[in-house]
């Protein structure tokens, strides 16, 4: 079958195709995964009992929790098959580590292939690829390997030294772009300051990864719109979960992710575990297909977003979801008020003369959650943080404690621990935070 073509068949060819998929990883599971074999076969009618792409539901959750403490009764048994080892950040509890075969390295590789598919990549294509590409990191070897199978050419540029990364795209006249949006935003000054021109550059695509760049009704946020008035190229948004060795990227019509349904099924489940219909917000739960080193069933990412399955306008009948609204662990309650660190890093990315931010929260001794939004800027002003403090007030409805900082102070509190393959921008230091990622 022709995996490209497989996202414009009918709705009903594309679960029926799921269910076989789903049927093939619950046998496989319930032989070689010693934590599914203890799941699986004490009930083996769980299995027969897939009829339709529904009955999914009749199968249990898997938690990073569970992950965390038995992650090696996860790995499929015949470790003389695993490859690659890879693993989550850990930016709260445990990392969990994930094996990968060498089926598992090709099924990535075709994930991002058709992702990169869907953002109108071509062989003719030279990409640059500015994320971290060692420390156990997936993602950028998946982008690597996703980028080649395709056709295209890729230079691998790595997160560090700004100034490298606009020489090298001066020297080598890349097309595309992946990155995180927040470097973006900086490889722009970077360029500029070099007496280049981010609006001339020969870069005309971006697939960005990590953060969010569009508002749930699939306009661009705060984030998206500086990087558009930056550097108005043509902005994919991509989301992906390493523990899945999955992603989801934006299609020509930017209204939604597309999933690529012989590798993944996703479902949106709400407070109680139960199904919510299209559109409607909860937490996104992934069953990985055609994995071989480390399955996973009905895996709670922690991530709150919503889905879509009617016809998408580029003609793909693949679900897809909508931009990741949070973090379930990461929400706070602030006098009342529910809030997202995203909604509040919006409205900071609102305001003139902020270089960069982080969100801190910690448990008050009334034992309510105590927000600190730390601004880095080159002067600081009341008329700064007098601009913040009405932007979150507008954008999120709260008013936390604002401190201004310098852009360096900042910048170490970003990357505090040494070797972080991601630069924080929320720091949670609650007692008896939950543990999702």
């Amino acid at each position: 079958m022709n995996t490209r073509k497989l996202e414009f068949k009918s709705k009903v060819q594309i679960e029926n195709i799921q269910v076989e998929y789903l049927k093939e990883t619950m046998k496989y599971a319930s032989k070689y995964s010693p934590f599914y074999q203890k799941k699986l076969k004490k009930n083996l009618s769980l299995i027969e009992g897939i009829k339709k792409l529904s009955d999914i539901q009749k199968l249990p959750i898997t938690t990073k929790t569970q992950i965390q403490k038995n992650n090696r009764n996860f790995f499929c048994n015949g470790v003389e098959n695993i490859v690659e080892i890879v693993s989550t950040t850990g930016t709260t509890g445990e990392a969990v580590f994930i094996a990968l075969t060498r089926s598992d390295l090709s099924r990535l590789a075709l994930n991002e292939q058709r992702s990169f598919y869907c953002a109108g990549v071509t062989k003719n294509d030279i990409f640059h690829i500015a994320v971290t590409l060692d420390n156990l990191f997936m993602a950028g070897m998946a982008y690597y390997l996703g980028i080649t199978q395709l056709g295209a050419t890729v230079f691998r540029a790595g997160m560090r030294n700004v100034k490298k990364q606009s020489q090298f795209i001066r020297q080598l006249s890349p097309t595309g772009i992946v990155t995180v949006p927040s470097f973006l935003l900086r490889l722009a000054d970077a360029i500029k300051e070099e007496g280049l021109s981010s609006r001339k550059s020969i870069i005309k695509k971006a697939v960005l990864v990590g953060e969010c760049i569009r508002e749930q009704d699939f306009s661009l946020n705060r984030l998206g719109t500086l990087i558009h008035e930056k550097w108005p190229v043509d902005l994919y948004s991509t989301y992906g979960n390493s523990e899945c060795g999955i992603s989801f990227c934006e299609c020509k019509e930017k209204k939604g992710a597309h999933e690529h349904p012989d590798l993944i099924i996703s479902e949106i489940l709400d407070d109680d575990d139960n199904p919510v219909s299209d559109g409607k917000i909860g937490e996104l739960v992934l069953t990985t297909l055609q994995t071989k080193g480390m399955p996973l069933l009905r895996y709670k990412t922690g991530d709150v977003t919503f889905k879509l399955t009617e016809k998408c306008g580029c003609g793909r009948n693949s679900s897809r979801i909508g931009p990741i609204l949070g973090r379930k662990a990461q929400m706070m309650k602030f006098k009342g008020v529910k809030v997202y660190p995203k909604t509040i890093e919006n409205a900071v990315l609102s305001t003139d003369g902020v270089t960069n931010h982080v969100i801190e929260v910690y448990t008050g001794d009334d034992y309510l959650d105590r927000v600190v939004v730390k601004i880095g800027c080159g002067r600081k002003t009341k008329k700064i943080k007098k601009e913040v403090l009405r932007n979150i007030e507008a954008y999120a409805r709260v008013t936390p404690e604002v401190e201004l900082m310098s852009v360096n102070e900042v910048d170490r509190l970003m990357t505090e621990g040494g070797n972080r393959r991601k630069m924080r921008m929320f720091i949670d230091n609650r007692k008896n935070r939950m543990n999702y990622d």
